[in-house]
């Protein structure tokens, strides 16, 4: 293989990763499973989960039901609870959702091999590196410009690095991993809104595992895969066509700990979260409601209008990628939850109305900054008053960490809808102390329902 791919899975298959980072990990795994508990009632989740029980067989658990299915479909199934809500974390570096692929393709590998929850640490942590360091070469080119879903492109070799790194695989067998899992790479943002979003992190989470099985059983990639004149890079219009930035400084510093992992406080598309924490602290301190309002001016970064493509949305998985829907959902109701995008809310009469009356537009300006962090709000009341606020970046992003408190109200919002109270308590209890979890598997039957119907 290359120098540079050769280099790449060295690191992955023995890298010593720092207890910070595993640290880290441990705190989105915590949040992840929760979202995978809350997302797995969605009928996203409940139609992958139906083929999982009828085409599976195996020990790996679907979490938030009592199946057992093959380790290639469960990884599939949880990772597509994990994103049907859009509720998990992001990562700016790499813009992909991380811990959706990563913890359902790693947790199936443990459940595999029997290994502890310091293996799954571990493995997220090198899958992480690997997912920031191919965005920091692939990037904005890839996933602004391109149309390229980064959850699943790079989020498909981040869960063949994990998984390869549970099981065990020799640098030369992760190298072919990587290699397999570049041809399994896919996903389109033009299915943002609809079904197949979270079907991508699913895809990536089974892709992934299936790279690094296919790996251990001698299956052979081409060693050019990643960075050859048809290979990865290449073929998905990375901005850089070459690996060097992706090993630059490699095991030497940390991006789960440079820049960290974004926990989302609200259920919709990150785009819309600085501009919902404004628009919420603006209801709160000025008093401001839905028939105060005659306009709202949201200004954002150039980014954000590739994300947030419904001006009028019909669904609620429309409704998390619109800007109209979730300002005018923020002001009416003072919170962006779960209940936000499900049923009649979707069509609530107040909301509706108020749509009209906000528009986005965009600011140069702040595509000299991070995407996705900048907003402007302009609030036009029918008295003559005007409000005014801007915010960098929102609640739950690195430099404005999620509290304890409302890390544990988030899972409990989340495992609620799956679990009774004392169960969705345990299954805090031992997410808390995953690192000195002996074997992975206690994990689905910890947060599997006391009764639970079959799948279907």
């Amino acid at each position: 293989m290359t120098e540079n791919t050769q280099r790449l899975a060295e690191f992955l298959a023995r890298a010593a990763p720092p207890e910070a980072a595993l640290e880290a990990a441990a705190a989105a795994v915590r949040d992840t499973v929760g979202v995978i508990l809350a997302g797995a009632v969605e009928p996203a989740a409940r139609l992958v989960q139906g083929m999982a029980v009828e085409e599976g067989r195996g020990r790996c658990g679907l979490l938030g039901t009592a199946e057992k299915t093959g380790a290639s479909w469960a990884a599939l199934a949880n990772g597509v609870a994990a994103h049907a809500l859009d509720f998990d974390d992001m990562c700016f570096v790499s813009l992909a959702h991380p811990s959706c692929a990563l913890f359902p393709a790693a947790l199936a590998a443990c459940e595999l091999s029997r290994a502890s929850g310091r293996a799954l640490l571990e493995g997220y942590v090198v899958g992480f590196e690997l997912e920031c360091r191919l965005g920091t070469v692939m990037n904005p080119r890839h996933y602004h410009e391109r149309g390229w879903h980064c959850t699943s492109t790079i989020g498909t070799l981040g869960a063949a690095a994990a998984a390869a790194r549970i099981v065990q695989l020799a640098p030369a067998e992760t190298g072919h991993a990587l290699g397999i899992a570049a041809s399994s790479a896919c996903g389109l943002k033009e299915n943002l809104g609809s079904m197949v979003k979270p079907l991508h992190a699913g895809m990536a989470a089974r892709n992934g595992i299936v790279a690094a099985l296919l790996a251990r059983r001698g299956y052979r990639a081409s060693e050019r895969a990643l960075d050859g004149p048809q290979g990865l890079l290449a073929a998905m219009d990375a901005q850089h066509l070459d690996l060097d930035r992706a090993v630059a400084g490699l095991g030497s510093r940390w991006e789960i700990l440079d820049t960290g992992i974004t926990v989302k406080l609200y259920p919709s598309c990150a785009a819309t979260h600085p501009t919902l924490d404004v628009l919420l602290d603006l209801r709160h301190r000025e008093g401001v409601t839905a028939g105060d309002i005659e306009s709202v001016e949201v200004e954002v970064d150039s980014m954000t209008p590739r994300l947030l493509i419904y001006d009028r949305p019909a669904t609620g998985l429309e409704a998390k990628f619109s800007m109209p829907f979730c300002a005018a959902a923020a002001i009416v109701n003072g919170h962006v939850g779960i209940e936000t995008f499900e049923g009649e809310s979707v069509q609530s009469t107040a909301i509706q109305s108020l749509m009209p009356r906000v528009t986005m537009r965009v600011d140069p300006a702040f595509d000299a900054e991070a995407p996705l962090s900048h907003t402007r709000v302009t609030i036009r009341r029918r008295d003559g008053r005007v409000l005014t606020q801007s915010a960098d970046g929102a609640r739950g992003y690195p430099a404005r960490p999620a509290s304890e408190a409302q890390l544990a109200a988030k899972f409990s919002e989340c495992a609620r809808r799956t679990l009774a109270p004392a169960a969705a308590g345990r299954a805090w209890s031992l997410l808390a102390r995953i690192d000195h979890i002996a074997d992975m598997s206690a994990l689905a039957d910890c947060v599997a329902p006391a009764v639970e119907s079959r799948v279907s």
